[in-house]
């Protein structure tokens, strides 16, 4: 009888963990059936108790030209188990999607997540963007370029945090010219200031509201896309911020390949990764949380490659 009692209870903390999954949802100015790029997935802890949650919005990898929201690994159960919401956006994709549309896309779902977050139990002071892959340029690009998030009437300041899996489109002129092997000129166009408008790292700036960085690499999808030129993408891109004031830290991946990085993220085979992001995350969310004239400082190695 006891032991049938132990079953019941465990089964029900089971059922409470669901997480509250609000799939489709439209945003952005497009009709709601014109087009599924304008649509998020909302994902909350069923336990609300605790108050508003802090939201991790999600971009998918896929070149700019394919990947669906529905890709999300285990992340979903990491973060809703931590007491997060967890939200995957669409966005448009080539060739609809070409800069500056997709990120411009990217910075409305965040904005529909500020604008909305009392009616999911997220607090809007705790919005964190991460990406994979063509995703971690644009989760890149809407934390330094202001342009795209004052377009839908944000700050850049709306966001605490960016996390970046492994991507080398930070520089995007450097980057063509150094891997001319890459096929990414005709994501991008001929234009060098579009190419330039694209780049992350050309728009780091002193006291722009850019917030702390936590960045990714793997050792890539091939020998000739291999953990070096990414390593090399990520440390330019984190001295840049650096030397603006900007805390960046750079999470070496290399025993992990391009798909295998963003897959282990929150599942139970991935001590190292995952925690370096949750330590990253917590840490910025007790900075941002100290009471005034109360900081907490950056943890040790928050501005190293600890790997």
């Amino acid at each position: 009888m006891r032991f049938l009692l132990v079953l019941v209870i465990l089964a029900s903390a089971s059922v409470a963990a669901e997480p509250v999954v609000v799939r489709d949802v439209h945003y952005g100015d497009t009709p709601a059936d014109a087009t599924s790029a304008h649509a998020l997935d909302i994902y909350t802890p069923a336990d609300r108790s605790a108050g508003p949650t802090p939201v991790m919005v999600y971009v998918h990898g896929g070149g700019w030209k394919g990947g669906d929201k529905a890709r999300v690994g285990s992340k979903v159960e990491y973060f809703t188990g931590r007491g997060w919401a967890f939200v995957s956006v669409n966005y448009r994709l080539l060739p609809a999607g070409r800069h500056p549309a997709n990120v411009d896309d990217v910075a409305a779902a965040i904005a529909w997540v500020h604008d909305h977050a009392a009616e999911h139990g997220i607090d809007p002071d705790a919005i964190f963007v991460m990406g994979h892959s063509a995703g971690a340029h644009l989760a890149a690009l809407v934390a330094t370029n202001p342009a795209p998030l004052r377009k839908v009437g944000k700050p850049l300041g709306v966001l605490k945090g960016a996390i970046p899996v492994d991507t080398m489109a930070y520089d995007i002129p450097g980057m063509l010219a150094a891997n001319p092997e890459m096929g990414h000129a005709e994501v991008f166009g001929p234009d060098p200031a579009v190419r330039r408008d694209a780049s992350p790292q050309l728009h780091v700036a002193p006291a722009a509201g850019i917030p702390p960085f936590l960045i990714c690499y793997s050792r890539g999808v091939t020998q000739a896309d291999g953990a070096a030129k990414r390593a090399a993408a990520a440390q330019a891109f984190a001295a840049t911020l650096r030397g603006a004031g900007i805390e960046a830290d750079v999470v070496d991946a290399s025993d992990r390949s391009h798909r295998e990085i963003n897959e282990w993220i929150g599942g139970p085979a991935d001590d190292r990764v995952t925690g370096r992001i949750e330590a990253f995350l917590d840490g910025v969310l007790a900075r941002s949380r100290a009471p005034t004239g109360k900081a907490v400082a950056p943890r040790p190695g928050g501005h190293r490659d600890a790997g």
